[in-house]
């Protein structure tokens, strides 16, 4: 089986689905889309968004829809609930981290003026107070294990340490516990470090 993974680093979506390769236990070679003008991308998927799961010459492209591949083609540990009620639940919260809290995080960029990264902070402590209520009293992940919603959130999150410069501020308590199990399950000596 041959696997590769066009992507960049610093992307939210492209660590998502290295999460996802590496939880499941799949081999992939990871291949930085930004070498080349994204020609070699380009040739493959015959457009320029990462990530783009080349799947035995198979293109898969958009992180969600390559983490329902990844599922369907590998069971075994699997990164969605069983009961089809929390799965959907869980695909609500993928989607939630993907366009609503990745919307906070990346008007945080330093590259943005500064009214954008003080409204991209407004936004994110609304964020941040739902996902310290979720956390209440959680042991572990969002439900029995990790599934597609933690990593989808963790990304977007773990994104302001890797890229932003900024982090999760110390008064949301249960949010940081999570982010710090989150850490430790993907194997990850701090959150400055990028998953691989």
């Amino acid at each position: 089986m041959a696997v590769r993974l066009f992507q960049f680093p610093t992307s939210m979506f492209c660590e998502k689905v290295r999460m996802a390769l590496s939880l499941k236990g799949i081999p992939y070679e990871a291949v930085d889309a930004r070498l080349n003008d994204r020609q070699p991308l380009m040739e493959f998927s015959g457009q320029r968004k990462v990530p783009v799961l080349d799947y035995n010459g198979q293109c898969v492209v958009d992180s969600t829809v390559i983490c329902a591949f990844l599922e369907e083609k590998h069971p075994h540990r699997p990164l969605y609930p069983a009961n089809a009620g929390d799965r959907g639940l869980c695909l609500v919260l993928e989607d939630w981290a993907d366009e609503v809290l990745y919307q906070s995080v990346h008007m945080m960029r330093p590259k943005e003026p500064q009214e954008v990264r003080q409204e991209g902070e407004r936004r994110l402590h609304v964020n941040l107070q739902s996902l310290e209520q979720w956390f209440s009293g959680k042991k572990e992940f969002i439900f029995d294990r990790i599934t597609v919603a933690d990593i989808s959130i963790f990304a977007e999150l773990h994104y302001l340490y890797t890229s932003v410069k900024s982090q999760v501020p110390p008064n949301y308590g249960n949010v940081h516990a999570w982010m710090d199990r989150m850490r430790r399950a993907l194997n990850l000596s701090s959150l400055d470090d990028i998953a691989a």
